[in-house]
């Protein structure tokens, strides 16, 4: 948490405040989250999130209309979901569920929904933003009251978001678009997951007493997508200091992609000192490459998918930086429903990193799997 803080600091360009009691109380601003918001910017300020990218090296032209500040919230919630004040409807329409982190937004979302009372309308997307904006178009003519938006493309989600800011219709992304606007954004802080991953990497190699010089190979997705290049930055800085050290980009969509760019590495690299994978995907094909071809390259990670966890387990996977794939969906919920509610809302809330490594992945596999474990995902007992 330490590290989150300071890196947002330094971005937003305001001092941190850790109680909420400083900005309005949960009673005057009607938000039951309030208890669990550790305020980044105080309410009253809109976050500037062009600002944040555009410096970060990502272009950026997303505005919020969010009045209520910027918050770092818990995966281990002490509060419960608003209650819908009305019969709302609201739209959720997610990137793609292959693998397990869309198909626990989804599902929790789903779960979400119910327990704040209203009812949802779900796309798939599938990757396929003309999908995407053919739910948001028909959603709109079927008057739905919110918008909840995971976007698949972060430019081409545009006429989107355009077409619910012309019909008034509140829209929470999980996850930032880079164009138009939104009343409020459900984020990680992801160059501080990259500098995770790059410091867990860079301790190994100077513990081992690895000399500083030859190929690390990261593995990233083939288009524009924030998350990914603000990742990429945040490992990159890790190594700024170590002119010898060449950082290599292999791109993919698919675990079958990134296991042949992988594979291939192995043998144009001969130098190569250490890997990283920036999402699952990218991850899981790098460990099954590793493993085919006796591979002992240390390779860190972000994401935490079932087989990341077993691979830090087995000592294949230096360790992850990881969150949660259910807290997202409910702080995404609890801003939709508060906006038809009438109450302000943050422009942003950060959910929260966490490393993990041998030392604590079961206790985390069972944090993020809600309390399966590890050996019975290892024994074939949990999907």
């Amino acid at each position: 948490m330490k590290m989150r803080r300071r890196l947002l600091a330094i971005f937003l360009g305001a001092a941190m405040v850790f109680s909420s009691t400083a900005f309005v109380s949960a009673e005057e601003a009607g938000d039951p989250q309030i208890p669990d918001f550790e305020y980044v910017q105080p309410a009253g300020e809109i976050f500037d999130i062009s600002t944040y990218y555009n410096e970060l090296g990502v272009d950026c032209s997303f505005s919020l209309r969010g009045t209520g500040g910027v918050v770092n919230v818990p995966d281990d919630m002490t509060t419960s979901l608003p209650t819908a004040n009305g019969d709302y409807t609201i739209g959720f329409s997610v990137y793609y569920t292959v693998d397990e982190v869309g198909a626990m937004l989804l599902d929790s979302m789903k779960a979400y929904a119910e327990e704040a009372g209203v009812t949802l309308k779900v796309n798939d997307a599938n990757y396929d933003q003309n999908a995407q904006n053919q739910a948001i178009e028909q959603w709109i003519i079927e008057g739905v009251d919110a918008v909840i938006l995971a976007p698949c493309d972060f430019t081409g989600v545009k006429d989107s978001l355009d077409a619910l800011t012309e019909a008034g219709i509140p829209c929470v992304t999980l996850n930032p678009a880079l164009v138009s606007e939104a009343d409020s954004v459900v984020m990680a802080e992801c160059k501080e997951q990259g500098v995770m991953a790059g410091q867990l990497l860079l301790d190994y190699l100077q513990e081992s007493g690895t000399e500083m010089k030859g190929t690390i190979i990261y593995q990233s997705l083939p288009f524009i997508h924030p998350n990914a290049a603000t990742r990429a930055d945040g490992f990159k800085s890790v190594f700024a200091d170590y002119p010898d050290v060449e950082i290599v980009e292999l791109t993919g969509t698919s675990v079958e992609e990134h296991y042949a760019a992988f594979e291939s590495a192995l043998l144009a690299y001969p130098d190569m000192i250490g890997a990283f994978g920036l999402y699952s995907a990218a991850t899981v094909g790098m460990i099954n490459a590793k493993l085919a071809n006796g591979s002992d390259i240390p390779l860190t990670s972000i994401d935490n998918d079932k087989p990341i966890l077993q691979a830090i387990y087995e000592g294949n996977c230096l360790g992850s930086a990881c969150y949660s794939s259910t807290a997202p969906s409910f702080y995404c919920m609890s801003a939709a429903v508060n906006l038809l509610n009438g109450v302000e809302v943050p422009s942003a809330y950060f959910y929260q990193n966490q490393i993990v490594t041998k030392d604590n992945v079961e206790e985390m596999f069972e944090h993020y799997y809600n309390g399966k474990t590890l050996a019975d995902y290892m024994a074939g007992e949990v999907e």
